[in-house]
């Protein structure tokens, strides 16, 4: 059946009406004719794919990725890069009507100028194809292995090493479906390997030890990290500061856009440097630290032990020493501070804040606050209530972190207007 794309999700899937419901199309753009098969059909809701595209956009674009309606890993490859960009701006503008309540204009979102081999980080899933083990990621949308070892939002050491382990699966011992994780360093492209046990360990370490560019080598198993070779974190830089992370810490995988990133944080906090900043799940302090030269005090808190110490080192790496850390849970911790903050720095995981968290905030009456998110969604869930309480939205940024991917990254600072509902 024919129908016209009228509009996309936050997935990067193209939406229009089929028999007077909802249809999610995927590989898709907004203003497109197409014919559609539907392959899930619910209640409310259908879900279809493209048989034929009768009237393509003008921006439509070939694929660089062979993988890339298999994959599902990307959303946007079929369209050029300055339609993605607008199209990620949409979906915060979208998420902050239809979630937050908000209607406010969204800046255009910040990309790259080169988008591609950007990630310093991949997770591969070990599978078997024909009796061999290979890398690879799971199809869309399923548990169904997909082998591959070239992916283009890889560095180029990251793909190359892949490419080695690829050939190799067959000697490391590794005999049931397991997950391989590949970071690299800021400053030297060293790289760090972390296995899911349990393997062969002599096996894998005389393999993998032969590998110039490999600094460090971890077994993950029974839900402990076994250290077996090389250096035990991970040195990493964005601008001028300098972090060293352990192995299973978050940190952020574009380093190019994470400067950008931080800068926009750094530029919305302002030159305070008489007063202090909060950083709630702060993590290794990567942003606390990137701040800390704008504030007289800067405190983070995070939930994960691990990270806390990573912060605590990278403070004393940078030379900072008005920079402190606590561990714990951030709706727990911050209620209970009695220091008074000028500017707190929200960055939760992608399902948000506690809503205890951000109620706290309100009752502090906290100045300013700046959020980062990775997640619309709930991004626009928490400045609704920020906003019911006393704040209001002085600027949206958005930031292209993940470029080809369905995931935005977002700013957003607000003001406490001292008044309910604006």
């Amino acid at each position: 059946m024919r129908c016209l794309i009228d509009g996309i999700t936050h997935r990067g899937e193209g939406v229009a009406r089929i028999n007077e419901k909802v249809a999610f199309i995927p590989f898709t753009i907004p203003g497109e004719e197409v014919e559609v098969e539907i392959v899930d059909e619910r209640a409310r809701f259908s879900r279809g794919k493209i048989t034929q595209i009768v009237a393509p956009s003008p921006e439509r674009a070939e694929p660089t990725c062979q993988y890339f309606y298999q994959c599902g890993d990307c959303a946007y490859q079929h369209v050029t890069y300055q339609l993605q960009l607008r199209l990620k701006k949409q979906v915060v503008t979208d998420a902050l009507r239809r979630i937050g309540q908000q209607k406010i204009a969204v800046q255009d979102v910040l990309g790259m100028e080169k988008p591609w081999q950007y990630r310093n980080k991949v997770t591969w899933q070990v599978g078997e194809l024909k009796g061999v083990k290979r890398l690879g990621y799971y199809q869309q949308d399923s548990h169904w292995h997909l082998p591959i070892n070239r992916c283009w939002l890889l560095s180029p050491e990251i793909t190359k090493f892949s490419q080695f382990l690829d050939s190799s699966l067959g000697f490391t011992g590794i005999l049931q479906e397991k997950k391989v994780v590949i970071r690299q360093a800021s400053d030297d492209s060293k790289l760090l390997l972390i296995v899911e046990g349990p393997v062969d360990e002599e096996g894998l370490k005389s393999l993998v030890k032969s590998y110039p560019g490999l600094e460090s080598l971890f077994i993950y198993e029974n839900r402990q990290l076994k250290h077996l070779f090389g250096s035990k974190k991970m040195n990493l830089a964005i601008g001028p500061r300098r972090y060293q992370v352990s192995p299973l810490a978050f940190f952020q995988v574009n380093n190019q856009q994470t400067r950008r990133l931080y800068d926009e944080v750094k530029r919305m906090a302002g030159d305070n440097d008489a007063n202090s900043i909060l950083d709630a799940y702060c993590g290794t302090g990567a942003i606390a630290i990137y701040v800390a030269d704008q504030y007289k005090y800067v405190h983070g808190v995070d939930d994960f032990p691990p990270s806390i110490a990573d912060a605590k080192s990278n403070a004393l790496l940078n030379n900072l020493s008005n920079c402190t850390f606590q561990a714990g849970a951030c709706e727990r911790i911050i209620p209970k501070l009695k220091q008074d903050f000028d500017t707190v720095i929200l960055d939760p995981p992608r399902a948000g804040c506690h809503k205890n968290l951000l109620l706290a905030l309100s009752d502090k009456k906290i100045p300013q606050i700046i959020y980062v998110s990775c997640n619309p969604a709930t991004l626009a869930r928490d400045v609704k209530i920020l906003c019911e309480s006393s704040y209001k939205i002085e600027l949206v940024q958005p930031v292209d972190m993940f470029p080809w991917t369905y995931h935005d990254e977002c700013i957003i600072m607000m003001t406490n207007s001292g008044f309910k509902g604006n």
